[in-house]
């Protein structure tokens, strides 16, 4: 049995991302679920996970993410659990306000 080291509760919502890996080619997935620190992804690319990646959801916000676990799905995509990293307080609260505006959304 895995141990849920999660510090912030979940939200389950599919919404749509775009990421890139450091270079200029941005790709596309959406969200199984997302927290103040990190999310659970479905990435269209089918290439190894990157290690890192810089998140853009919904065109609203945007943060660093580094991956923590990855599978590959049957349909070829990937499925990733990431952390956000390196976010400044300004930034944290834009999630906070972001995801408290999805709750009020799915009400």
């Amino acid at each position: 049995m895995s141990m849920d080291r999660r510090q912030t509760s979940r939200l389950k919502c599919r919404l749509p991302l775009r990421y890139s890996r450091g270079g200029s080619r941005v790709c596309g997935g959406y969200t199984i679920d997302i927290s103040e620190t990190g999310a659970r992804l479905v990435l269209d690319e089918a290439a190894s996970s990157p290690a890192q990646i810089t998140l853009e959801l919904e065109g609203r916000i945007t943060v660093l993410a580094r991956t923590v676990w990855a599978e590959r799905l049957p349909d070829g995509k990937r499925l990733v659990g990431v952390t956000f990293e390196g976010m400044h307080f300004g930034q944290c609260l834009t999630v906070s306000s972001y995801l408290s505006e999805l709750v009020a959304r799915a009400a």
